[in-house]
C-alpha cells in the first residue's frame, strides 16, 4: 500500500497506448499520466506508476497492492459481480474512440464481410461482443497494438480493435503512408477513460473537481499529445 497518506500507488494496463497512456516508459508517459502529475502537483499527492497484465491489473486493485487502476470503464465488468459495485469512477480524463481499423479498401465494406479481428491480449472489443459469443466473429490476440495493426496490413485478419488515436500515433512513427483506416460500416463510439479506485473516494472526488475546474489545461494537454475525441473525429 501507499507508503503515506499523501502517496499513492496507479496501477496501469502494461501496454504502449501512447498518446493515452504508456507507464512503462521513462520520462513522458502520455496524457493520462500528465493529467494525474497535474492534479497531483495542485492537491500535494505523491503517484507511484505501475504496469500491471491487463488482467492482473484489477485483481491488483480488489487485493489493494495499488490504489487506482487506470483506465476503466462501467461498461468492462473487469470484475466478478459481487465486487464491481465496490468500484468508484472518476469523470472521464478524456473521451476516445473505439472502433475497428482496416484496409483503407475496406473502409465501407458491410459487417456482413468482417469475420475476424485482432486485440492487444486481455482487451474487450466491447462493440463486437455479441458477434463472439455467436460465434460469427473469429478472435486473434497479440501481445501489442503494432502487431495487430501489422495483421491487419498483411491482410491476416480483417480488421483490429485499437483506438483511433493510438493507430494514427503508432502508423506516424513508421514513417510509412497509411493504408490503415477506421471503418465507417462496422461498429465504433466514444469510450470514456476513468480513474478507478475501491477505497480512495474522496481522492476520486477531488480529481473530479479538479478536472472541472481546469477544463482549460485539459484542452491543452489534448492538444499536446495530439488527441482528438469523437465530435472533432469528422474533421480528419
Amino acid at each position: 500500500m501507499a507508503a503515506t497518506k499523501h502517496s499513492y500507488i496507479v496501477g496501469s494496463q502494461d501496454i504502449a497506448y501512447y498518446p493515452h497512456y504508456d507507464f512503462g516508459r521513462e520520462g513522458d508517459k502520455g496524457y493520462a499520466w500528465a493529467v494525474l502529475q497535474a492534479f497531483a502537483q495542485h492537491s500535494g499527492y505523491h503517484f507511484e506508476y505501475r504496469s500491471y497484465p491487463i488482467k492482473r491489473l484489477q485483481r491488483a486493485l480488489v487485493n489493494a497492492s495499488i490504489d487506482f487502476a487506470y483506465p476503466d470503464n462501467k461498461g468492462w465488468r473487469a470484475l466478478p459481480s459481487e465486487v464491481e459495485p465496490q468500484k468508484i469512477l472518476s469523470q472521464p480524463l478524456i473521451t476516445a474512440i473505439s472502433g475497428t481499423l482496416v484496409l483503407e479498401k475496406h473502409e465501407f465494406d458491410p459487417i456482413g464481410k468482417f469475420s475476424s479481428l485482432v486485440v492487444p491480449h486481455g482487451f474487450t472489443p466491447v462493440h463486437w461482443l455479441d458477434r463472439i459469443a455467436q460465434k460469427r466473429l473469429n478472435l486473434v490476440e497479440v501481445n501489442t497494438p503494432i502487431a495487430a495493426l501489422n495483421l491487419v496490413l498483411k491482410g491476416r485478419v480483417d480488421g483490429a480493435d485499437i483506438e483511433y488515436n493510438v493507430a494514427q500515433h503508432l502508423w506516424q512513427s513508421t514513417q510509412q503512408k497509411s493504408v490503415i483506416t477506421l471503418a465507417k460500416m462496422l461498429p465504433h463510439g466514444p469510450v470514456t477513460f476513468h480513474l478507478a479506485t475501491i477505497h480512495q473516494g474522496n481522492i476520486i472526488q477531488q480529481l473530479n473537481t479538479f478536472i472541472s475546474n481546469n477544463q482549460a489545461l485539459m484542452t491543452k494537454l489534448r492538444k499536446f499529445y495530439r488527441l482528438i475525441e469523437p465530435n472533432e473525429l469528422n474533421g480528419q
